[in-house]
């Protein structure tokens, strides 16, 4: 079990890093990192539906859309944290994306990448990321 900050019904896992638009990073090691969406961010989109990936082999410049999730009323578009190379999808998606509502932090993984620029500097701590989301929900 993933240890977690709680911010009110949101679970933020401690394990990984942030991006202020609500991915996470887990470091694998060796340059390897692998994305997801956060609790708060699967629960914003409600049920997910669908998830769009581009291919594996591709590479994209930090800030720009590395794919989509696609609920009933929303969809959202996934950032590259850092310059990477796409290197594996969650191929289970396609027949479940609801494990990314069940399972954000584990089964819901959307995309291992690799990392082909040194800076983190967009990624925020676990402590960051929760106020962000007590800032938005009290925005809401």
């Amino acid at each position: 079990m993933v240890e977690t900050i709680q911010v009110e019904d949101y679970e933020i896992a401690t394990d990984r890093m942030y991006l202020k638009t609500h991915e996470w990073v887990k470091d694998l090691g060796d340059n390897k990192y692998l994305m997801g969406i956060s609790d708060y961010a699967q629960k914003m989109l409600h049920e997910i539906t669908y998830v769009q990936f581009e291919d594996v082999g591709e590479e994209f410049k930090a800030e720009e859309v590395i794919l989509v999730v696609e609920a009933l009323k929303a969809s959202g578009d996934i950032y590259a944290p850092f310059d990477l190379k796409l290197l594996e999808v969650n191929t289970e998606l396609e027949d479940m994306p609801e494990l990314i509502n069940q399972s954000p932090y584990e089964k819901g993984w959307l995309a291992k990448v690799e990392a082909l620029s040194s800076d983190r500097s967009a990624l925020i701590t676990p402590e960051e990321y929760a106020e962000v989301v007590k800032k938005e929900l009290e925005e809401a």
